[in-house]
């Protein structure tokens, strides 16, 4: 960290509040400057540094904690949204019931604890750099952090453990289980002492390198967020799972064996792109079955069908024409159409989809089209398809229990 801990120090005391209180929102080069005639160079980074950190915040935290959360940006970027934390932590008590008590091992600015202290458990964080047990002590008010090793402060007394190594090797995301911070060989020594507990991973780790457990990846709007390893009373029957999490805290789960199916068919009446956690959990082969629908090619995340199945990680269109891509004949296509504004969906960089949607945009009424470019193969297709909403709203899907499923 830039900032010295003597100033994180000052930070979190009565006098850096005030001092955070009183800087104004707009950190204009006058305002900066006003600063420095009160606080030292050092203390107005700091003040600088948590202003934008709370602005960050509030895009993935509970607003009301995050207008006081003390934290630095890279402790936001790294720090899990309340929608996932919660949700873990709501595993967690179903499984530990509500005396349960957690060590937050690598617990940062306190994220993951705010969702299981959220669900009622107790929980102490751990963390070896002094600064983010400082920002944790500020964060979540009445609860232990303790400044050491995951491994040698681990608190004896827990019920489970939940760990977030660091993910980064020479300032960039690392997707090798060995660059992990720390990596298997510690993992292996918390579970084996604590024996229950979550590991915290980027969704792109390779899950057969993994400890045995049960491996989910979680999606929020936007994309995947992370992936969590539950290993003893924590992990569940299969040994991976796909969980979809909305805005209003609700979830959907898709649990079993992974299987990469190899399938290729035809584009039939509908054609369906499934949520991204199913290809990175393993488990489209799952969809395909308990839907009856098709593979359109591997690697796509493209199914199809005849009959329109309702299914959460399904986002279905209505098929109304399909061709070779060709940016003019999709667009005279487009006008016969009427259309106006289309979406423009692909994959793995075939299109610039902003690009395209430009070139694509009509003077049409419709506004509820779309044109999907993927390849398939050899050949780079294009399907311009209605979108469709779901008869089910989203918010009746219900939380995703520990066997899986959309649960009320």
């Amino acid at each position: 960290m830039l900032i010295s801990l003597e100033t994180w120090r000052w930070l979190v005391s009565d006098a850096g509040e005030a001092a955070i209180a009183c800087a104004p929102e707009e950190m204009s080069a006058a305002a900066i400057g006003k600063l420095r005639k009160r606080y030292d160079a050092d203390q107005v980074r700091g003040i600088m540094e948590i202003a934008r950190a709370r602005d960050k915040a509030r895009a993935k935290l509970d607003p009301r904690w995050a207008d006081r959360l003390m934290a630095d940006i890279a402790g936001v970027e790294m720090a899990s949204s309340t929608l996932s934390s919660v949700y873990k932590g709501r595993r967690f008590v179903q499984v530990l019931g509500d005396n349960g008590r957690v060590a937050d091992l690598c617990c940062g600015i306190g994220a993951d604890s705010w969702g299981l202290a959220a669900n009622g458990l107790g929980v102490v964080g751990v963390d070896i750099e002094p600064a983010r047990a400082l920002m944790y002590r500020h964060n979540l008010p009445g609860h232990e952090a303790i400044v050491g090793d995951a491994l040698d402060a681990c608190p004896t007394g827990v019920d489970a453990f939940h760990l977030d190594p660091a993910r980064r090797s020479d300032g960039k995301r690392t997707l090798s289980v060995d660059d992990f911070l720390p990596g298997p060989t510690v993992w292996d020594a918390i579970i084996g002492r604590v024996g229950t507990g979550a590991i915290k991973l980027n969704p792109g780790v390779d899950g057969y390198a993994l400890p045995s457990g049960e491996l989910e990846i979680l999606s929020e709007p936007g994309g995947l967020t992370q992936a969590v390893l539950w290993v003893g009373g924590l992990a569940g029957n299969c040994t991976r799972r796909a969980t979809k999490l909305m805005v209003d805290g609700k979830s959907c789960s898709v649990a079993g064996e992974p299987e990469r199916p190899e399938d290729s068919n035809e584009i039939g009446a509908y054609l369906g792109t499934l949520d991204p956690c199913l290809e990175r959990a393993d488990l489209v082969g799952c969809v395909l079955d308990t839907l009856g629908v098709d593979l359109v090619h591997p690697g796509t995340g493209l199914v199809t069908g005849d009959t329109l199945v309702e299914h959460p990680m399904v986002r279905w269109y209505c098929v109304l024409e399909t061709m070779t891509w060709n940016v003019k004949r999709v667009r005279s296509a487009l006008r016969a159409l009427d259309g106006g504004v289309v979406e423009v969906r692909t994959r793995g960089g075939v299109v610039n989809p902003d690009q395209v949607q430009r070139q694509l945009r009509g003077d049409g009424a419709r506004d509820d089209l779309a044109v999907l470019v993927y390849r398939l193969g050899d050949r780079v297709v294009s399907v311009i398809a209605q979108r469709l909403d779901t008869k089910t709203p989203a918010g009746h899907v219900g939380h995703a229990g520990v066997d899986g499923g959309c649960d009320d």
